[in-house]
């Protein structure tokens, strides 16, 4: 399955990044959290590009 980065609002972006920083803090390591959903969230813009490279690998 394929994925996307999500669309988050700034509430969640605020929550990922508090427990990136309490992560960080007990592995002693700075972590970064990546969000992704599944592809459907694609623009049309984004499937259209995907669609063409799908087809170029086909050829």
């Amino acid at each position: 399955m394929k994925y996307t980065p999500a669309v988050l609002a700034d509430e969640h972006v605020h929550q990922l990044q508090e427990i990136e920083q309490r992560l960080s803090a007990v592995t002693g390591k700075e972590l970064i959290l990546i969000a992704y959903s599944e592809r459907p969230e694609l623009s049309k813009e984004s499937r259209k590009v995907e669609q063409q490279n799908e087809k170029k690998n086909h050829l």
